[in-house]
């Protein structure tokens, strides 16, 4: 069958994600980067579920002075106003817990910058409608955490037993203002099977993005020790043939549905990394995708954790405060808390906590091929053909929701 692709439906697909995703990162990266492209915030430690895989369920403390304030965040986006970078990730804990999460958003959208929450869902169904307005007047992205939508199972690995319904609710209430909600699974032990099961209800419950991601083995939050055994909580080297079946059902279900997922950009590497978990193989597992790696994240994104210090990145325990030094400004103290680790990982002297690095890989792999393409010459034709896929399911796509009725069900 032949599908008559019209100038202006791939002209808006040529004009959305790619010039805002992909151009880009592929400029930042070939002239090289002036500035991050965003800022990552965990407002708080305090957190409403107690996730079998996070550090906080399991160590409670007060930060005191610590903690970040209204007035910090307020700072951060001052700052981030006058170097002209655009967006900001609130996360947790639980960010729904951060008393002044409305005004920083309002805040930052006052100053032109969007914002993405990361949340569990379980109080955002009853945000006032003064807050639903805020976040629908500065384009707020929400993403939620759902592991599964068999209730036993998410009650487990979330550690309450409303999870489930208390997000479900959220997106409810959020869709219907048109607010667009991401959900985020993790895929561990107890979900890998049904992966696509779940997709499936998904969608019959209208959720459109899904973005899967194993489980961090190392500690989310480096200030903290790591779980004891978490690494056993990854999907068993032994079902790695029902996980990667799994993946590619929900590979083939989303070329020809209204859903999007990020299974196309972790099929590369996630199969690698799970080995590395459960250390059936030694080494670093991004060297088995990529020949030359090229980390993004240490140059694209401030990570800021719940205490102020300022991260080399996510999984590296921080050695700047922003509440020391103010007057060097932002960019200033992120320059000094990456330095050594972006010169380690130039001279290839990688850390302990890199092979557990999996949120921001797919990018980093990205990033590496468009660095080095010689020497990832197969790791770039394995993405070219991924991308290819991709956009041409994406053209599909929109040709369906064009031309016919919306169809939900399998």
């Amino acid at each position: 069958m032949f599908i008559f692709i019209s100038k202006s439906c791939l002209a808006k697909f040529m004009t959305g994600k790619i010039i805002r995703n992909y151009l880009p990162e592929l400029y930042a990266l070939v002239i090289s980067r002036k500035k991050p492209a965003m800022v990552t915030v965990n407002l708080t430690n305090r957190c409403n579920q107690r996730c079998i895989y996070c550090e906080l369920s399991v160590n409670k403390s007060d930060l005191g002075d610590k903690a970040l304030s209204l007035a910090d965040l307020k700072w951060i986006i001052d700052e981030m106003a006058v170097n002209k970078i655009r967006r900001i990730s609130l996360c947790g804990g639980e960010p729904f817990l951060f008393e002044g999460i409305i005004e920083v958003i309002a805040y930052a959208g006052s100053k032109g910058i969007r914002c993405s929450v990361t949340t569990n869902g379980m109080t955002a169904h009853k945000l006032s409608d003064n807050a639903l307005n805020v976040l629908v007047r500065y384009k707020t992205q929400v993403n939620i955490s759902i592991d599964s939508l068999d209730e036993t199972i998410q009650s487990f690995t979330r550690g309450t037993s409303s999870a489930l319904k208390n997000a479900l609710l959220a997106i409810e209430l959020l869709g219907n203002k048109s607010i667009p909600v991401t959900v985020l699974t993790a895929i561990s032990r107890y979900n890998y099977h049904s992966l696509s099961g779940f997709l499936y209800q998904a969608y019959e419950k209208g959720i459109m993005n899904i973005l899967f991601q194993p489980i961090i083995y190392y500690s989310n939050y480096p200030d903290l020790p790591v779980i004891e055994r978490k690494s056993e909580l990854n999907v068993p080297v032994d079902k790695l043939d029902i996980l990667m079946r799994e993946l590619k059902q929900i590979h083939l279900f989303e070329r020809t549905h209204q859903i999007s997922t990020n299974v196309y950009r972790i099929l590369p590497w996630l199969e690698f990394y799970l080995k590395r978990a459960a250390q059936t193989e030694e080494g670093w597992f991004f060297t088995k995708v990529v020949n030359k790696f090229f980390c993004r994240e240490i140059y694209a994104i401030i990570d800021i954790a719940y205490d102020g210090g300022i991260q080399p990145c996510g999984l590296a325990l921080a050695t700047v405060d922003i509440h020391a030094n103010r007057s060097e400004g932002l960019i200033s103290l992120w320059s000094k808390a990456t330095e050594e680790l972006k010169r380690d990982m130039l001279l290839g002297r990688y850390h302990d906590f890199c092979n557990g690095c999996c949120h921001h890989f797919s990018r980093n792999m990205l990033a590496s091929v468009i660095k080095y393409p010689l020497q990832n010459r197969n790791a770039a034709i394995q993405l070219g053909a991924l991308l290819a896929m991709r956009f041409l399911s994406v053209i599909y796509k929109r040709f369906l929701k064009k031309h016919s009725k919306p169809v939900r069900g399998k």
